[in-house]
Order: structure tokens, then sequence, then C-alpha cells
């Protein structure tokens, strides 16, 4: 359960960080980082922040209780290689620059997919065997 966790609060330090920095400085990481267009109005980019802000919090919850909840890194493995694939799609495909951000971007997405399976692999081999009932 250790390597769990210690992958999970590391998932989710950097969620808060991505969560934080789209909810104050969202121009700043889309437009200048990201290489997208400019756009009039960034109050949906603020909410994918509140969004992401939240997705580590309940990392967090998950890793402090990962004896009884390590199943549901599930949740997280699909949302890490899901972002790993979408980002690559973008980067391959779809950017017309900043092609370095989203390498990165789905690198560390899979990264982290691959460091989450790992960790619920130990922690299904660590969970202790059910008795039968009546037993």
């Amino acid at each position: 359960m250790t390597q769990l966790r210690r992958v999970l609060y590391l998932d989710a330090a950097l969620w808060a960080v991505a969560g934080i920095a789209l909810l104050i400085f969202p121009r700043l990481v889309l437009v200048d980082l990201a290489g997208l267009p400019v756009y009039p109005e960034y109050v949906w980019v603020r909410a994918v922040g509140v969004v992401t802000l939240a997705l580590a919090m309940l990392m967090v919850l998950v890793a402090q209780n990962a004896e009884q909840t390590w199943f549901w890194t599930w949740a997280f493995i699909f949302t890490e290689g899901a972002l790993a694939i979408l980002f690559g799609l973008k980067a391959a495909f779809w950017s017309s620059g900043a092609t370095a951000f989203w390498w990165v971007a789905a690198a560390s997405s899979a990264a982290l997919a691959a460091a989450l399976l790992w960790g619920v692999a130990r922690a299904y081999a660590e969970r202790p065997e059910s008795s039968p009932e009546g037993s």
C-alpha cells in the first residue's frame, strides 16, 4: 500500500498545482505554455481548475484509506490513461505550436497511469485474503 499511497499523493500534488494554475493564471497556462489561441473569456478554464482541485482531494482521500479503497484508483488510472492518449494525439496531429508542452503532458500522464497501475497491482497482491463466512 505504501507505493500506491506515494503515487496517489504525487498525482494529487500535480493535479492540485495544475488546478491552481488554471484557476489563477488561465491565460498564462493556455496561451503562453500550451500555445493555444487567446480566448475572450476563461471562466471555463477556471472551472476546470476547480474540478482538478476536487480530483486531487479525491486522490488524497483514496490514499488515506488505501487499505479499504485501493480499487478506486482505477478511476484515476482511466483518467491519466485517457489524458495521455488525448494529449499525445494533440501533440502528434492537432498542435500548431508548443508541441513540447503536449508531449510532456502526454508522457507525464502515461507515466502516472503506469505508476498507478503498478501500485494497484501491488495493493491487490498485498490485500488480505478474505476468510470464508462462518469459519
